[in-house]
């Protein structure tokens, strides 16, 4: 007759291979829905206690202007961000979860990490709009493509050049100085290019897509960086985002379980919103390493998402600069002064989801 141990631990062991499949087909099985960009309330960012002595708009009330989305831009504005290329890209064949001596090739500058200040620019090689650069630089072509979006022939962007180089700098005046166009606030890393851009502008639910290709590296590694490269990512962004994506499965299994469980939103009820238990987890374990790596995330891009952010964190940088002849009057690829006490703060946050 068996002891009540190994009964207890046979009983054990059903129980958890019962959950590890519960879990198993939650995340290979389950199909969630596209979210629609987040808002608290109305507003499409959280008003904070005494934003509106910061920033001018008064208490309590949520920010009249907000940052342009994919949809603001033209479909040659976007095509031009996916064609042009860096001269210096960067590579990532290290996992920074777990390896601490991981490194970008070629390396970040760690100086301009700690500087609240530091921007990415983009120096185009084609002089326009009063940009430097060098006469070597190209323009596209003129013809068409098909949008994959629509099915429709569009005109290729007739000014918009091929090639720039990502270069970080200390401040936005710095680069501006230099004849660079700024990408993102923050230095530059694996995702600062604009194809990676136009990635982060058209996908509408990257929280949900970047799950979906989580779910297929549990089975294969390579099938989950394909995924990512497969919505647009180049090479490293898409390590990095894979990476990021693992080390919260692994850090934050509990939470982000009982959040598919019980369908959560990705934040709670207005006035605070809240971040759910698998965001917050995911800020606090996985957030400042893909910062550091990536370079750009959508709020340092200035681009609304599916997760509803403090108004202080909302910066405002127009990307119209990869195709001047569709830029409106104000295009300036420069991080907006007004609303300037707002608009530079996401600057200084470093618990941050991409």
């Amino acid at each position: 007759m068996p002891s009540r141990c190994c009964i207890v631990s046979v009983s054990f062991t059903a129980i958890m291979i019962a959950i590890l499949a519960a879990l198993l087909w939650i995340f290979l099985a389950d199909k969630d829905e596209p979210n629609a960009l987040a808002t608290c309330g109305d507003c499409h960012c959280i008003v904070s206690t005494g934003l509106g002595a910061a920033s001018g708009l008064g208490d309590s009330s949520c920010p009249t202007r907000k940052p342009k989305i994919g949809s603001d831009y033209t479909p040659a504005t976007i095509e031009a961000l996916k064609r042009q290329r860096p001269l210096n890209p960067f590579n990532l064949t290290c996992d920074p979860y777990d390896d601490e001596n991981c490194e970008l090739d070629p390396p970040q500058d760690d100086s301009l990490d700690i500087l609240n200040s530091a921007v990415c620019g983009l120096v185009y090689q084609f002089p326009f709009n009063g940009a430097g650069g060098t006469l070597s630089g190209e323009i596209f072509e003129a013809g068409t493509y098909k949008n994959a979006n629509t099915d429709v022939e569009e005109t290729l962007c007739p000014d918009a050049p091929t090639e720039y180089l990502m270069i970080s700098y200390e401040n936005k005046e710095a680069a501006e100085a230099d004849g660079a166009v700024i990408t993102h606030v923050g230095p530059c890393g694996a995702c600062s290019t604009t194809q990676d851009l136009a990635v982060y502008l058209t996908e509408p639910d990257l929280l949900l897509a970047s799950k979906e290709c989580v779910k297929r590296s549990i089975l294969n590694q390579d099938e989950g960086k394909t995924c990512f490269q497969d919505l647009g990512f180049t090479d490293a962004c898409a390590a990095i985002w894979l990476a990021n994506g693992e080390n919260t499965g692994q850090r934050c299994a509990l939470p982000c379980a009982a959040a598919e469980i019980q369908d959560y939103n990705n934040n709670g009820p207005a006035p605070e919103c809240a971040l759910n238990g698998c965001l917050e987890c995911d800020e606090k374990y996985s957030g400042p390493k893909f910062k550091r790596y990536a370079g750009r995330t959508r709020r340092r891009s200035g681009i609304l998402s599916t997760i509803a952010r403090p108004c202080e964190d909302v910066v405002f940088i127009d990307h119209d600069y990869a195709c001047p002849s569709e830029a409106g009057a104000e295009s300036s690829g420069e991080v907006a002064e007004e609303e300037s006490e707002v608009a530079t703060a996401a600057a200084t946050s470093f618990f941050e989801s991409p």
